[in-house]
């Protein structure tokens, strides 16, 4: 507060109260002194009014004109007096003296007037007086008779002049006593401000640094006391000042020593960074070396085991190959843990974020663990609700990791019951999208004290359990960083002996619109029976077909349906899907789906497990025309109920020209490997796909060979003697030609992240992890160079699997036939008639098909080519045309895996296989035929019949 502030607010303190106070006493007074003026001025003007009404009693009386004119002009000499005017008896105006009266006529008669009235306007007061006979006067008679009336006038304007100046007095003596109270006041305010300006001038200087200043004790009363209070402040605030000043100076003396100390500590700091770094690239390095002399030898004894489980072995040998295969592939699990473990704890994992789908990455990883939940009968289920975007970007690599881990381990300790996956949104803010997954089982569960050292490293729930299902401990503490490297986090919730439920979540974007799978419509509308005796799965089923607009109802066994058609119940199916909780025994599934499909004319899908390798041949055997083996995928599901359901149109006037180009040459590969029995497995694997091989065991090798012979392909390992791959693949980059630039796949154990990073600077164009896989080798060749190889394991299967590679057809052909009348009495059930009119109906629509499949490839229609080319596909499957079946595969495969460069070659194929079976029907007779392949078939039977044990 500065000091004119404090004056004001003194002043104000002391003349405000002044200033009421004034204020009403001048009102007061004022008010007091008009009142009294008025009183007078009206007390004089009455006085005067009776006055005159007496006075002029005797004139009136005696008619005296003159006297009275004479009286009433000397009355207007009276004081403010204005006019007078005589009224006689009968109340006419008599005479007149001075200007009209001011203001209206009086509101009365005259003649009622006995007294005295008072008649007041703005400016003037008039009184009426009553004139009495002298007598009545002197006699005093009550209510005597006037006989005459006087009006008397009296002007205001002299009495309010007087109520000014009153006012005006008044006003200036109030303004003379709060002038002099001011004064005062001003004198008596300075006496308290000059005190305080010396008390802020004195804390001003202390602020800005001078200590020494005090003030002047001056005053008296509290002032002295602030004053005091003020010095003895500043001389607190001085001494603490010096204290300080020693302390900061001792504390600068001390953090120089303390500096000093640091700087050599970080001296010494930096060169324990440096060995920590020299001994971390060693540390790195012994990975790098551990990880390629570990995995090569174990990539060549599973290599080497697969093949050997191929040839003609007896059921013990047959058993001690799978106990390699099993063995290796744990020992190659334990080190990918331990190499993961190592990567994620040198910093050195990173995430490869891409479009994938979610769905798929859970199906492919619930297909991948079938096997280990068949062995056990146990119900696994996703339910991947609708809500949940498919398309994300995330890692689909690590994903699958984390998934196989959690569901592994949930059907590692489940012995009885089921494991469900389920898929949900937790949050969705603009394009982020956070999903959670969760894996319940039914397993053995988990104690509070066993939870709680669940995610540490190299540790299990306890020991016994670590015995009897081993594992290294690592897979939780590999799951827990990879969930958290994708901004997620992962837990549990398990009882003991009630089982458990796995969850993590991921923060992930949502792929752009044009990359999502498009909304499927085909089956809104449609009734789906669903059989199927467990929960979980009908559930998941219900779930499915609901998402697609279908609707649902459940039973739980064949005959239930049977007896729902044949009673007529609604809701009436459109199609059934039967799935199979055990394997189908002798002819009961065929008696059902005949019932169901033949008689009831209700379409059905069989779904079995797929862990029976036989399974497919035996439900082609019970009668059979669509099934799926499980787990089903939610894409398979769809298109084999959509193809069930969606009828096709035949168009008999196109054309059968088709003019195509001759068939590719094989292709010719390089295999690079400094170790013969990597080699060996390599070049082994590529020939039994038909593939020409050309061996090298070293970079020089390969180099020279290049130089002399283009190849389609070059599979290159990486560490070898003399010259590695990298260097060799440097000096082919230099010597080929742009135009031929060869593709160069390497091929290492290596397990570091930048590792392929210094393969592709190389000149490499893709990276294949040893142990070899062969999925990952038909994919690596398809990808390269556009021929799609059939591998050895596939050449008996019935259907083709969706993400299998095509047929290469050349070498298969020669062997078979174009009609085999036997293999379609085998697929009838040995049924002579049913087995004729199914070949009879492909024979007769044979020329149409052929036609359609020419014209739309001619309009380039390749989604329609691809349903005609799979349903004809289908029909070949029961009618026995192995050649023309397989040339059907392999073009539908192509047309699937978007392999435009070989579909002239396989339609060219098609189109002479199609004609080979015209030529055939025309030059043989079909019932002659059927029935030498009926004796053959009956034949085959008895032969069979007799090799069966007795029981």
């Amino acid at each position: 507060m500065n000091a004119m502030g404090l004056q004001n607010r003194l002043l104000y303190i002391s003349l405000i109260p002044a200033l009421f106070l004034g204020l009403l006493a001048l009102g007061w007074f004022t008010l007091t002194d008009i009142q009294h003026q008025q009183q007078a001025f009206m007390e004089r003007s009455e006085a005067v009014a009776n006055r005159l009404a007496d006075t002029l009693s005797l004139p009136v009386a005696q008619t005296d004109t003159p006297l009275l004119d004479a009286l009433i002009r000397r009355a207007l000499n009276e004081q403010d007096a204005r006019s007078i005017r005589l009224y006689n008896a009968s109340t006419s105006e008599w005479l007149v003296s001075g200007p009209n009266p001011m203001g209206p006529a009086y509101p009365f008669a005259i003649g009622d007037t006995r007294a005295t009235r008072l008649y007041i306007s703005h400016a003037s007061y008039r009184f009426l007086a009553p004139i009495l006979a002298p007598q009545d006067i002197e006699l005093r008679t009550a209510n005597p008779q006037p006989i005459a009336w006087v009006e008397s006038e009296f002007d205001y304007a002299n009495t309010r002049v007087g109520h000014y100046q009153s006012i005006l007095l008044n006003l200036t003596l109030l303004l003379a006593t709060l002038f002099i109270i001011a004064g005062i006041a001003f004198y008596l305010n300075r006496a308290i401000i000059r005190p305080v300006h010396h008390m802020i001038r004195t804390v001003i200087e202390i602020r800005e640094g001078n200590l020494e200043s005090r003030v002047p004790t001056h005053s008296k009363g509290e002032l002295r006391e602030l004053e005091v209070g003020i010095n003895a402040m500043a001389e607190t605030i001085k001494d603490a000042y010096n204290e300080m000043q020693n302390s900061v100076e001792q504390a600068t003396l001390d953090l120089r020593e303390t500096l000093e100390t640091i700087e050599i500590q970080n001296i010494e700091l930096d060169m324990a960074r440096r060995d920590a770094q020299r001994a971390n690239q060693v540390k790195t390095e012994f990975l790098a070396n551990m990880s390629h002399e570990i995995r090569t030898p174990l990539n060549g004894i599973l290599g080497f085991a697969r093949l050997l489980g191929r040839s003609n072995l007896t059921k013990k040998q047959a058993d001690q190959v799978d106990t390699i295969m099993s063995s290796s592939q744990v020992l190659l699990t334990i080190i990918n843990d331990v190499l993961d473990f190592c990567k994620i704890e040198a910093g050195k994992l990173t995430l490869d974020n891409r479009s994938s789908n979610l769905r798929v990455a859970i199906e492919e990883v619930l297909a991948m663990l079938n096997p280990a939940s068949a062995a056990k009968n146990l119900e696994v289920v996703s339910l991947f609700y609708n809500d949940v975007p498919e398309q994300l970007i995330f890692d689909p690599l690590r994903l699958k990791q984390v998934l196989t881990n959690l569901i592994s381990n949930a059907i590692k300790f489940t012995n009885d019951g089921s494991v469900v996956v389920r898929t949900m949104i937790e949050q969705h803010q603009g394009h982020k999208v956070t999903v959670r997954v969760s894996v319940t089982d039914t397993g053995i569960g988990l104690t509070k004290i066993q939870q709680k050292t669940l995610f540490q490293a190299f540790s299990q729930a306890d020991s016994s359990t670590a015995r009897e299902f081993g594992g290294t401990g690592l897979g939780l503490v590999i799951s827990k960083r990879l969930v958290e490297q994708m901004g997620g986090d992962i837990g549990l919730e398990s009882q003991k002996d009630k089982g458990s439920t796995f969850w993590f979540n991921i923060r992930a974007d949502i792929a752009p619109a044009v990359q999502q799978p498009p909304k499927l419509t085909a089956l809104v509308g449609l009734t789906v029976a669903v059989v199927e005796q467990r929960e979980m799965s009908r559930l998941a089923f219900r779930h499915q077909f609901e998402g697609w607009g279908a609707m649902t109802f459940e039973l739980n066994t064949p005959a239930e349906l049977i007896a729902h058609l044949e009673q007529n119940l609604s809701p009436r199916p459109n199609i059934a899907v039967i799935a199979l909780a055990q394997q189908p025994t002798d002819d009961e599934l065929c008696r059902a789906l005949f019932k169901i499909e033949r008689d009831l004319a209700c379409p059905a899908l069989v779904i079995a497990d797929g862990s029976d390798d036989d399974i497919s041949a035996r439900l082609v055997e019970q009668g059979s025309q669509f099934y799926l083996t499980s787990p089903v995928r939610n894409s398979d599901l769809y298109q084999t109920v959509k193809q069930m359901i969606t009828p096709y149109i035949d168009n008999p006037n196109a054309k059968t020209e088709l003019q195509l180009r001759d068939l590719k040459s094989t292709i010719k590969v390089l295999a690079v490997d400094d170790n013969a029995a990597n080699l060996k497995l390599i070049v082994t694997l590529l020939e039994d796909m038909g593939v020409a091989v050309d061996a090298a065991a070293g970079g020089e090798e390969a180099l020279n060979k290049a130089r002399v012979q283009a190849y389609d392909l070059i599979f290159m390992d990486i560490q070898m003697p003399t010259m590695d791959g990298l260097s060799a693949t440097r000096q082919i980059r230099k010597i080929e030609l742009k135009p031929q630039r060869v593709p160069i796949v390497a091929l290492t154990a290596h397990a570091l992240a930048d590792e392929r990073e210094a393969m592709l600077l190389a000149g490499m164009d893709d990276y294949l992890a040893k142990p070899i896989d062969e999925d990952q080798l038909h994919k690596t060749l398809s990808k390269w160079t556009g021929v799609t190889l059939l591998a050895p394991q596939d050449q008996t299967e019935p259907f083709e699997q969706e993400d299998q590679p095509a047929v290469r057809l050349e070498p298969m052909l020669v062997a078979e036939q174009p009609v085999d009348l036997v293999s379609g009495l085998q697929k009838a059930n040995g049924k002579l008639g049913l087995a004729k009119d199914m070949f009879a109906m492909l024979a007769d629509s044979l020329s149409n098909d052929q036609a359609q499949i020419n014209l739309l490839y001619r309009q380039d229609n390749l989604t329609a080519l691809l349903e005609r080319i799979h349903r004809l596909h289908g029909a070949t499957l029961y009618c026995g045309l192995p050649r023309l079946q397989m040339t059907l595969k392999h073009a539908e495969q192509l047309l699937k895996q978007d392999h435009r460069s070989g579909l002239d070659d396989a339609l060219l194929m098609l189109n002479q296989e199609i004609e080979s079976v015209a030529r055939w029907v025309g030059e043989n007779d079909v019932d002659r035929g059927f029935e030498r392949a009926l004796k053959v078939y009956a034949h085959r039977l008895n032969a069979s019949a007799k090799t069966m044990p007795t029981l």
